[in-house]
């Protein structure tokens, strides 16, 4: 069913460009997780990946942890469960404290066995977190996702941010992708420490 023009209204207001500078400074004490990281705790991908989503070659652990899930109407998230259940207990918190943001808010995904895409064009030769299933990129209905969008940010990425950080979740505005969330270093060893991401 095709959006009705309050649900554009809403869309739009939530894609309205608000100045970066207020939300400095942005992922203190995270780190985006290295490809070291990643296979370290669950494994390598099958290679060679291209720059399409290949989940069939997954790590096996990634096979193992995974599980898809309904979060809301716009929403459904297939990731390694820690990540799933984080993302959800994080939305949770930004929708009650912002429910208008929950009819428009969607996802280009979390799991995509690929090489990374640097918004910048080059040819990038490291997987991209989104192979573990420990990244996902937001948009807004009826908008492309954000890419590289300099010294500003929509507004609902600035309400995403400081929510996504306090649960240990690395910003892609670091690396000029600011649809982009992903699991710190910091949480995805501290996960693994827990037994989190272990495979029974």
């Amino acid at each position: 069913m095709p959006p009705t023009a309050a649900t554009k209204k809403l869309a739009a207001s939530f894609m309205q460009k608000v100045p970066l500078k207020d939300f400095l400074p942005f992922n203190k004490n995270l780190r985006s997780a290295t490809e070291h990281t990643m296979v370290s705790v669950l494994g390598s991908p099958k290679i060679p990946l291209t720059t399409k989503c290949q989940n069939a070659r997954a790590s096996d652990a990634v096979k193992a942890l995974l599980v898809t899930e309904k979060v809301t109407d716009n929403l459904k998230l297939t990731a390694v469960k820690p990540a799933l259940e984080s993302a959800k207990a994080i939305l949770k918190e930004v929708f009650d404290e912002n429910p208008d943001l929950k009819g428009v808010l969607r996802t280009e995904g979390m799991l995509c066995t690929r090489m990374r895409k640097p918004t910048s064009g080059k040819k990038s030769t490291l997987i991209s977190n989104h192979s573990w299933g420990t990244a996902i990129d937001f948009k807004i209905v009826g908008f492309d996702a954000p890419g590289n969008t300099g010294q500003s940010i929509p507004k609902f990425i600035a309400i995403l941010l400081p929510h996504f950080n306090k649960a240990g979740w690395f910003s892609g505005i670091a690396f000029h992708d600011t649809m982009h969330f992903e699991v710190s270093d910091e949480t995805i060893r501290k996960w693994s420490n827990e037994g989190k991401l272990k495979v029974s």
